[in-house]
């Protein structure tokens, strides 16, 4: 029997459960086609064997005039579903029609039973939506990444040929996604199938095509490789305009690149291979398209994570957040030399994490801070195993290079029920995360805040040299630079001018802060007024124009405590405060802020 395309009928008194979350993959921290890229890569890994690294290829194919006639023949039985969710097949008017072809070798294929409910990866992948059975450092969680497959056909379907050990051929089914939709007061789903029959156990389960001559005409069609090796290929017929050769090679290097380097993973992007090998020939030439990724520093961390020579920790982070206790003084100050240097501070941290109902368990994160050379750009990673979190920004406004990479196991784990279903950032107040573990969201806190806990001990020398690299590291008072896009970088003549002494030092504290002179203050004539603003970080928002008194307020709160030295404290406003200095060597300290979040302070003359 040929394949066919077929929606369930529905029952119009049930809740109708529209598909809405397509915006999680295509959002300000990662485009579609990216998603497209770290689902495919983040999937075929999963399934990964351990006895050779995995290897996904991307292939375009424009199809001429008769393959395009035998592409719209595919989705004849679709076509009345198509148009009244509002689709239509793309015609010759708008180009050749595109195929994508993405296939994964020494991966396993989706396994399980093509007619149970076994929650497998067959049953997983085509019958199960905001379901997942993944764990540990597995980087699925929310069961809602398939959903770029549909996203990036022009007509919302994608095809899926699978080869399982021990079987003699190829299984082929397909899928649209649309919207819950009726024809003739018949009501469907948004879900349908291309699909040759149904199981006969009362279950009534859509079966793949496994007919040999159909699936030798579809792979023809499409130009599927795969033979008789084991893994997935996905087919996206009708691929949508953004998704190109180069964003799927800038997706790739610019969030794979711990697992290509260290020889777990190969991609093939049309005719370019990328490998440990050819990695940074490959991202040199992707540079010219504007990532921001340093993959110089990159690779630089990538050697350090398998090297036996960082410094740990001696105590354990979770219930407290980093801090100089953890460390003894001779570690400390080797990385401030280190660091003052210009050298790579790699740190391995210990993390207390308890399950519920289980006993406590520690694993690590290793942290990596690098101060800037000469014309570098800051820049921080956040990952977690392959999985890199571009929505992650607590390291934003430091003056250096840094990265947070938890590979340890249980680590991965409580991270991963942190994430968002795009896999770009962490929630404290994630389902998963409150369920499966116990105060979680001071635990969360601590790892996430432990690169800037490390660069605060280390890096305090270095930011007496410039004023300005304090003022963007604790504020956010240049609103130039939280302007969304990336911005052409214009070359600067070099001018000598001698450096600005620094007046006013703030030093970060856990629950508060102090202010401090520095040289630049012995020229200043006293009396002095430092203006003082105070207020709670939050992402993607000026914290100072959405400063709430519920957050704090300096003219009631009895928690706050105040201590000066040659000065005087003046509260003008909820969250601003005139500090008069009277002499050059003066000194405020600030307690009792909410240690749970970051305070971010702007301190200057008036």
């Amino acid at each position: 029997m040929a394949g066919y395309w077929e929606f369930n009928k529905t029952d119009p008194s049930s809740v109708r459960i529209g598909v809405t979350q397509r915006d999680q993959f295509n959002n300000d921290d990662v485009g579609l086609a990216e998603a497209l890229v770290r689902e495919v890569i983040q999937n075929s890994s999963d399934a990964g064997s351990e006895d050779a690294p995995v290897k996904v290829s991307f292939r375009l194919k424009a199809l001429n005039s008769d393959e395009a006639g035998q592409l719209a023949a595919q989705f004849n039985g679709l076509l009345p579903h198509l148009n009244v969710c509002g689709l239509e097949l793309p015609g010759a008017e708008q180009g050749p029609a595109r195929v994508l072809v993405i296939e994964d070798y020494n991966t396993r294929g989706l396994t399980g039973s093509f007619e149970d409910l076994d929650k497998d990866n067959f049953d997983n992948f085509w019958r199960a939506v905001g379901e997942s059975e993944k764990s540990g450092q597995k980087g699925g969680r929310w069961g809602l990444g398939k959903l770029v497959y549909s996203s990036s056909s022009k007509i919302s379907a994608f095809f899926g040929l699978t080869v399982r050990k021990g079987e003699s051929g190829p299984s082929v089914m397909g899928q649209a996604v649309l919207k819950n939709h009726s024809i003739e007061n018949v009501y469907y789903p948004a879900h349908g199938f291309w699909f040759d029959g149904r199981s006969n156990n009362g279950l009534e389960l859509q079966l793949p095509v496994q007919d040999v001559e159909e699936v030798a005409q579809f792979k023809s069609l499409f130009g599927v490789e795969r033979t008789g090796q084991t893994g997935l290929s996905v087919i996206i017929p009708y691929l949508i305009d953004s998704v190109t050769d180069d964003t799927i090679l800038a997706g790739v290097v610019n969030n794979y690149y711990f697992p290509i380097l260290a020889g777990r993973l190969e991609v093939e992007v049309g005719d370019v291979l990328v490998n440990a090998g050819s990695f940074l020939e490959v991202t040199a030439s992707v540079g010219q398209s504007g990532t921001s990724v340093p993959f110089g520093f990159v690779k630089e961390i990538s050697d350090a994570l398998g090297s036996q020579e960082a410094a740990v920790a001696s105590g354990t982070i979770g219930d407290a957040r980093l801090s100089p206790e953890h460390l003894t003084s001779e570690q400390i100050e080797t990385m401030k030399a280190a660091f003052s240097g210009g050298g790579l501070v790699h740190l391995r941290v210990p993390v207390l994490l308890k399950r519920k109902g289980k006993a406590q368990q520690s694993g690590s994160i290793d942290l990596f801070v690098r101060a800037l050379a000469e014309e570098e750009d800051p820049f921080s990673l956040f990952a977690r195993g392959p999985i890199t979190l571009p929505g992650e920004r607590h390291f934003a406004g430091a003056v250096a290079r840094g990265a947070m990479i938890a590979h340890d196991d249980i680590v991965a784990e409580f991270l991963g029920d942190a994430e968002n279903p795009a896999h770009t950032a962490w929630n404290s107040n994630a389902e998963k995360l409150n369920a499966n573990w116990d105060h979680p969201r001071k635990t969360l806190l601590a790892i996430r805040q432990s690169l800037r806990d490390l660069y605060n001990m280390i890096a305090d020398q270095k930011e007496t040299l410039d004023d300005d690299a304090l003022i963007d590291f604790f504020s956010l008072a240049d609103k130039a630079q939280a302007a969304k896009g990336k911005k052409k970088r214009v070359r600067k003549p070099k001018i000598d001018i001698d450096p600005r002494e620094t007046a006013i030092r703030i030093r970060p504290a856990n629950g508060g802060f102090e202010i401090l002179s520095g040289p630049g203050a012995q020229k200043w004539t006293f009396p002095k007024r430092i203006r003082v603003r105070m207020a709670y970080d939050m992402i993607g928002a000026d914290p100072f124009k959405r400063f709430s008194a519920f957050d704090f307020d300096l003219n009631s709160t009895k928690k706050l405590k105040f201590e000066t030295t040659n000065g005087d404290i003046k509260i003008a406003k909820a969250n601003i405060l005139f500090f008069d200095v009277t002499a050059a060597d003066f000194h405020l300290k600030a307690c009792g802020f909410d240690t749970q979040r970051d305070l971010i302070v702007d301190a200057r003359t008036s």
